[in-house]
């Protein structure tokens, strides 16, 4: 079965996700066409939406998180969504003629924006295409929802129960998970995790995970730890920014903190399975990746608004505890380094949260859906 698999690149989470199906739709013997549908706006809108996105959640949180308040309470009411709908469809031509061209048997999105440009289509120029959305957050924002999408795969019986009270029937929403990539299904004793990196095995490690933009209070979280070092070995990832890697290297320097630091990786899962603790913000796609290889995780400063879901969805079920302040770490650290059952009964809880064939079982089910 031929299989287009949207994307926006608004942050890496999305496009993460997309990445994780195309490898599970290759597995299961089918074509997948992996695509950004901001590939296809004119420059202006594209930068407008992912480079204003970004530079939002880093300067401006508090506005953002405000935003993604009131578009949650609005976004459904008609005016608000006609006004929507004719605007991005009126910048979307060329993906119409992609989309006519490629005619696939079904289309399936981990992004609200390509959801709503097919939804939107009357039934002649849709053709009856199979749609499909996966939501890549733990609770479903009111964007997401659009009348004519044949299944949503959600994380949580709180996103399926927004996205049911905004309209969808029950046979179309599945409690899936959030798709990643087959490599984070296995899972291994921290130690025999470290063992395989050549880490110290006898001691216990700290993945500090920085986002693939490196927006996490990195930096404080090192330094606090350097001015009160943890029995631990801190394993941190800058992800794509150069001066953060350098600033760590500095601050680790001439310290008795034990810290490997790496810029941007392409084995995060098997940096998790050295770890006894991830501590990270709690994007979508980096939840669900903990939580698949059933590592216990420390938030550090949700973004208001979806990652703030995502935290307050970890700590009702369990999985994770909350870092509200840099200078907390050490002690938060060596508190949990010193409490194994604690650390085992939040592990455990993970593992059993953690999704590992999200993307499997929902390429299975759309396919299922769309034969």
């Amino acid at each position: 079965m031929k299989l287009l698999i949207l994307y926006t690149s608004a942050g890496n989470g999305h496009r993460r996700a997309a990445e994780a199906l195309a490898a599970a739709a290759a597995a299961a013997g089918h074509t997948a066409l992996l695509r950004d549908i901001l590939d296809f706006v004119p420059a202006l809108f594209r930068t407008t939406y992912a480079a204003g996105y970004l530079n939002l959640v880093r300067t401006a949180p508090e506005l953002w998180g405000y935003l993604y308040t009131q578009t949650d309470r609005k976004a459904q009411r008609p005016a608000e969504r006609h006004v929507r709908t004719v605007f991005n469809k009126l910048n979307a031509h060329s993906f119409y003629r992609f989309l006519r061209a490629e005619a696939p048997a079904a289309v399936v999105c981990t992004h609200f924006l390509p959801l709503e440009l097919i939804g939107s289509l009357s039934p002649h120029h849709r053709h009856n295409l199979p749609l499909f959305g996966v939501v890549t957050d733990f609770a479903a924002h009111a964007l997401w929802y659009c009348d004519s999408v044949n299944a949503y795969y959600v994380a949580s019986e709180e996103a399926r129960r927004q996205l049911h009270r905004k309209g969808q029937p029950n046979g179309g929403l599945v409690l899936a998970g959030i798709p990643v990539m087959p490599e984070f299904s296995g899972r291994t004793t921290p130690v025999a995790g470290r063992a395989r990196l050549g880490l110290r095995p006898d001691l216990p490690a700290v993945l500090l995970l920085s986002g693939a933009y490196g927006v996490t209070p990195t930096l404080d979280l090192l330094r606090a730890c350097a001015a009160e070092p943890p029995p631990c070995q801190f394993l941190v990832v800058a992800g794509r920014n150069p001066k953060l890697e350098q600033g760590a290297r500095e601050v680790a320097a001439g310290t008795a903190l034990t810290a490997t630091i790496y810029g941007f990786v392409n084995n995060v899962h098997e940096l998790m399975d050295a770890a006894d603790l991830v501590v990270s913000k709690p994007g979508g796609l980096s939840t669900a990746e903990t939580l698949a290889k059933g590592r216990p995780m420390i938030i550090v400063e949700p973004i208001p608004g979806q990652e703030q879901r995502n935290a307050e969805w970890l700590l009702e079920n369990g999985a994770a505890v909350r870092l509200y302040e840099a200078g907390d770490a050490p002690w938060k650290l060596a508190s949990l380094l010193a409490d194994p059952g604690r650390l085992a009964a939040l592990a455990a809880r993970a593992a059993q949260l953690g999704r590992p064939r999200a993307a499997a079982d929902i390429i299975a089910d759309v396919v299922r859906r769309s034969g």
